[in-house]
This record gives structure tokens, C-alpha cells and sequence, in this order.
């Protein structure tokens, strides 16, 4: 029903539109005008609009495009009324920003020279100083006396007799003189001093070997390994020996990262010998086995 009523006024106001052409059609003069111009109808309440060109000339969906000429017809150009008269100015806009400057022109030609000025005034010649007084001569003085003539000095004493001159260079070496004959044969000589002892001498062969000695005792006879581990600390494991064996070393099967093993006591005191002691970084407490090597203490 709603949507009857809509069309009912929508048709109710084209037909309004179109009584109004047919009006203005038959008041048309001989200078009539073709209207160009579209507008859009709304199908539902009526209402009209005019569109442009720059829309394309379409409408909207739910409307529809109408010639305003098939509408109102072709009506005639009314006259032309009268210029109304000019509203007030309106108050001055912003100043605009500053124009970029302008390229410089191009110099222009030189001018003429100009005519050479008159030449100036000579001033006046200025009044010539006084000369001054020629100073006095002064006197000459007097001639010195002339000095008297000194004695004729003694003849001094004979000098000293000098040193003895350094006794020259001895003379180069004769040429060796023939061999003279053998002399007589001297006496015995006395015995000589006992001479220092000789150097040691090597060393003599090696002897040939001895009988075989009889077979040593085990060393590691007695040796036990003790497992378990119990703890001794945050993360820390100890297993100890039995009485009367001291721990000789030590190993682990544990789950993780193991930062330390060596020999302790049963808390885990590394001065202790009666006990292997290991530390993890990770996992979970007693992950694992401590293992203890024992000997007998006697």
C-alpha cells in the first residue's frame, strides 16, 4: 500500500509538470529556445533535481531522467531584467606571499659621455715665512806643547840556555852475523815436578744382566666400586666407601649438565677422602648414580 501511495504522488506531480508544459508551450513567441538541460525525478516522493554535465547526464537509481523541455516545454527567453545595483565591497583578502624575484635585465648601453666641467679657482699664493739668524762662530782653540822625547832603554840579559833536544830513533837492525860453533855439552839437569792427573777415562762396557727378580704384589688388589649417592647439598650427590677403604677415584651416570666431581668426605668437604662427590647444573635431584673406586686402608 505504502509503496502505491509513493507512486500515486509521483505520478500525480508529472502530471502536474506536464500540465505546466503544455501552459508554457502555447505562450511561446517566435524567439523561443531549446531547453537542453536534464533533470532527475524521484519515483518514490517526487522530488526533482537538476544534473549536469559533468555527471554524464545520469541519475541516480531510483530516479529517473527527464528532458526539462519535455516537462515544461519550449518555452520563450524572457526579458531581460534589470542589473541590480552593486553590493558592497568586500573586505580585503590576506595579502598573497611575495612573487619570486624577477630575472635580471639585460645592462643597457652606455651612455653618453658627459661635457668636461669648468675648471675651478686657483687659491691664493700663501705669505713666505721669515728667515732666521746666522748663528755665531765660535773660537779657535789652542795649540798643545809638543811632549819631550823619553831615554833609550838598557840592552837586557842573555836568555837561558834550552833543554837538550829528545835522542832520535834507533837505527834499523844489522844483517845476522854467521852461526858461531857448538859449545861443550852442559851437566844433567835436575829431576822434574810430579805432572797433574790425566783426564777420567769412559766408561767400561755394561755388565751382563742379573737374574730375574720374583713378581711384585697387585697394586689394586682389594679395590671395590661402591654406587648410589645420596645428597649432600642443592643439587649434590655423595657416595662414600666402607670402613677402612679410602676413595682412589670416581665417576657418574647422571642426567644433565655436571659441573664438578672429585674425592670428599660424606658431606661432600673435598678435604675428605672417604667419599666421591659430583655436582649438576640441571636436572632433577638424584637423576642419577654415583659411582665410588675403594682400596683398603691396610
Amino acid at each position: 500500500m505504502r509503496n502505491k501511495k509513493v507512486w500515486w504522488v509521483a505520478a500525480a506531480c508529472v502530471a502536474i509538470l506536464a500540465a505546466s508544459s503544455t501552459a508554457l508551450g502555447s505562450s511561446m513567441i517566435q524567439n523561443k529556445r531549446f531547453q537542453r538541460t536534464f533533470v532527475c525525478v524521484n519515483m518514490h516522493n517526487g522530488l526533482i533535481k537538476v544534473i549536469s554535465r559533468r555527471q554524464h547526464n545520469r541519475c541516480a537509481t531510483g530516479w529517473k531522467r527527464y528532458r526539462v523541455s519535455d516537462l515544461f516545454g519550449h518555452g520563450m527567453r524572457g526579458v531581460r531584467g534589470v542589473s541590480g545595483a552593486p553590493g558592497p565591497a568586500g573586505p580585503a583578502g590576506p595579502q598573497g606571499p611575495a612573487g619570486a624575484a624577477g630575472a635580471n635585465g639585460a645592462a643597457g648601453p652606455a651612455g653618453a659621455m658627459g661635457p668636461i666641467g669648468p675648471a675651478g679657482a686657483q687659491g691664493a699664493k700663501g705669505d713666505q715665512g721669515a728667515q732666521g739668524e746666522t748663528g755665531a762662530q765660535g773660537e779657535t782653540g789652542a795649540q798643545g806643547q809638543q811632549g819631550i822625547q823619553g831615554e833609550t832603554g838598557a840592552t837586557g840579559a842573555d836568555g837561558a840556555k834550552g833543554a837538550d833536544g829528545a835522542v832520535g830513533p834507533a837505527g834499523a837492525a844489522g844483517p845476522a852475523g854467521p852461526a858461531g860453533p857448538a859449545g861443550p855439552a852442559g851437566p844433567k839437569g835436575d829431576a822434574g815436578a810430579a805432572g797433574t792427573a790425566g783426564a777420567t777415562g769412559p766408561a767400561g762396557p755394561t755388565g751382563p744382566a742379573g737374574p730375574k727378580g720374583d713378581p711384585g704384589a697387585n697394586g689394586l688388589s682389594g679395590v671395590i666400586t661402591v654406587a648410589g649417592g645420596a645428597a649432600s647439598g642443592d643439587k649434590q650427590f655423595t657416595v662414600n666407601c666402607p670402613a677402612n677403604y679410602f676413595a682412589i677415584s670416581g665417576g657418574f651416570s647422571i642426567q644433565g649438565s655436571v659441573t664438578a666431581s672429585y674425592r670428599s668426605n660424606a658431606s661432600g668437604d673435598p678435604a675428605g677422602t672417604s667419599s666421591w662427590t659430583i655436582k649438576q647444573s640441571s636436572g632433577a635431584s638424584l637423576s642419577g648414580t654415583v659411582y665410588v673406586y675403594c682400596a683398603p686402608s691396610s
